[in-house]
């Protein structure tokens, strides 16, 4: 994926967009995918998402390829990177708004996902660096998004052979997101915890 889409890359230098400047276009697209998720269209929205996580990557190359690497850069990232995530699970909670059960999965998604994210940053901020874990930024967007692509695809597939099936396919991903991030969260708190008390 680095190597195809390095015409891009040139292309957003030849053009002097600066990396802050990719990562404020990766919000607006994320905000996008939010509303399409909010619409019911989850297989654009899935793309979409794909898609704004990519300027989420092209902020980082054009800032080593042009010498722009700044701490402020790094912290615009990655509190952007918060906001791009929370408008796609406030799409996902306004679709799912009159399922109660599923609702509550999506915002115990999203609290799993901002969690992994904060225990990781609060650990480095008290002189501890650990990253472990399954269910960092970049994985939820694969499971997320390529679950929202293929989840109406297989859906469609089924009703073909079965066309009494209902089940929302989406359910798995988004569940299995939501588990891995608390996981994750809980293994982050734990290791760092203990880290701490070993240095104290």
């Amino acid at each position: 994926w680095f190597w195809i889409t390095n015409p891009l890359v040139r292309l957003f230098i030849a053009l002097h967009l600066t990396p802050n400047i990719l990562t404020f276009i990766g919000v607006l697209i994320s905000f996008i995918a939010g509303i399409l998720f909010w619409r019911g269209q989850f297989g654009l929205a899935g793309w979409i998402m794909i898609f704004a996580a990519t300027f989420d990557m092209f902020d980082g190359r054009v800032a080593r390829a042009t010498g722009q690497t700044t701490r402020s850069g790094a912290y615009f990232d990655a509190v952007m990177d918060r906001v791009s995530e929370g408008v796609v699970f406030i799409g996902l909670a306004l679709y799912y708004l009159d399922q109660l059960l599923v609702l509550l999965l999506v915002m115990l998604t999203l609290i799993g996902s901002y969690m992994v994210s904060y225990t990781r940053a609060k650990g480095e901020a008290m002189g501890v660096a650990y990253q472990g874990g399954s269910m960092q930024r970049p994985e939820r967007i694969v499971y997320l998004g390529l679950g929202a692509v293929f989840a109406p695809l297989v859906v469609w597939i089924i009703c073909q052979f079965m066309p009494g099936f209902s089940f929302d396919l989406y359910l798995l991903p988004l569940g299995f997101v939501g588990v891995m991030t608390w996981v994750t969260s809980i293994e982050r708190i734990r290791t760092i915890m203990r880290r701490l008390d070993q240095a104290a």
